[in-house]
């Protein structure tokens, strides 16, 4: 594959799937400048990936795998880093960009407390992902998939009801 070829596919790919990238990185940062950090780790590993592409998977369900392991990796690698910041922050507020709804941010802090492999599972059925598609991505069964978001969900629910 040419560089070329490669950065065609990359703008297609970074402009069609905007929205995976979107809610994968709100759902694991909470802090604007982690999400910027995170935000281009993704699109680094787009990059990287485009040769990899063959085809037997969709192109979106491949992007949010690509998505989701990076930011795993990010947010395990940085663990340390943000605590270590966080003691010596000065402003614990957390302002909203105010194009964002302030009722989002609750909705994706829940999101963000929960297990990883939850979180996946979520956000790949809030992008309208199929049973079929999430499992092929996540090596699970269409019926634990199944299971595992309606579980998910009224966890979210309960969550959400106290708020």
């Amino acid at each position: 594959m040419t560089h070329r070829t490669q950065q065609q596919q990359f703008d297609v790919w970074a402009s069609k799937h905007i929205g995976i990238i979107h809610k994968v990185v709100r759902s694991f940062c909470d802090d604007p400048v982690d999400r910027d950090d995170l935000r281009q780790e993704i699109h680094l590993a787009m990059w990287h990936a485009i040769p990899g592409f063959t085809g037997n998977a969709k192109e979106s369900t491949y992007i949010y795998r690509v998505a989701l392991n990076r930011a795993i990796s990010w947010v395990r690698k940085h663990r340390n880093e943000r605590r270590h910041r966080e003691k010596f922050e000065t402003d614990p507020l957390h302002f909203v960009s105010e194009h964002e709804d302030p009722r989002l941010e609750v909705i994706y802090a829940e999101i963000r407390q929960l297990p990883k492999a939850e979180r996946a599972l979520i956000l790949m059925q809030l992008e309208g992902f199929s049973y079929e598609d999430i499992a092929e991505s996540v090596g699970l069964s269409v019926s634990n998939v199944g299971v595992r978001l309606t579980r998910i969900r009224q966890k979210l629910a309960a969550n959400l009801k106290d708020k």
